[in-house]
């Protein structure tokens, strides 16, 4: 696999005025009134996607095609949310200001997780402190992030995971 060279990415505000997403508060939910039902509901949790439970309490559901974040409990576990739910008090949803895909996503968790190490469970990564927050990403030569290069990346690298499991697979069964 080809390095990715970092030298030249430039660093982007995560939100606030000119930031990649809007960065939204996730709302707190007791577990004795959740109540049973299909609804993801994610907590501060690095397993499983951060699903902690299923629930049907809809009133505070955010869209599929989100990043959600953990800013307390297992800070800076970031995860791609592919269907609705309920984020708890303890995540903050990203909702992007640009096109994002599944893969584009895919490239943007790794480098919200590094920058969530800066902080500790006596530190946490407020939504304040979110917005303000740069991430390094590639550019165009204009300056913008460069989207394009981030899921061609991310497609390439899937296609390179496929391939090595199908191997895998094949030699498993021709043993």
């Amino acid at each position: 696999m080809k390095k990715i060279v970092t030298a030249t990415w430039k660093p982007f505000a995560l939100g606030g005025p000119g930031g990649l997403f809007d960065i939204v508060k996730g709302t707190r939910l007791t577990k004795s009134n959740m109540r049973d039902g299909a609804i993801n509901f994610v907590g501060a949790s690095a397993m499983n996607n951060g699903i902690t439970a299923k629930i049907a309490n809809d009133e505070h559901i955010h869209s599929a095609g989100t990043i959600s974040v953990s800013y307390n409990g297992s800070i800076g576990e970031a995860f791609y949310q592919a269907a609705p739910f309920w984020a708890s008090d303890d995540i903050n949803v990203l909702y992007p200001r640009f096109t994002m895909s599944r893969e584009i996503a895919m490239f943007f968790l790794p480098l919200i997780r590094r920058l969530g190490k800066n902080f500790a469970f006596s530190d946490k990564w407020t939504k304040d402190q979110m917005e303000k927050t740069m991430v390094p990403l590639p550019a165009t030569s204009s300056g913008a992030p460069d989207f394009a290069f981030m899921e061609n990346y991310m497609k390439g690298a899937e296609a390179r995971a496929k391939a090595a499991v199908d191997a895998l697979i094949s030699a498993s069964v021709a043993d």
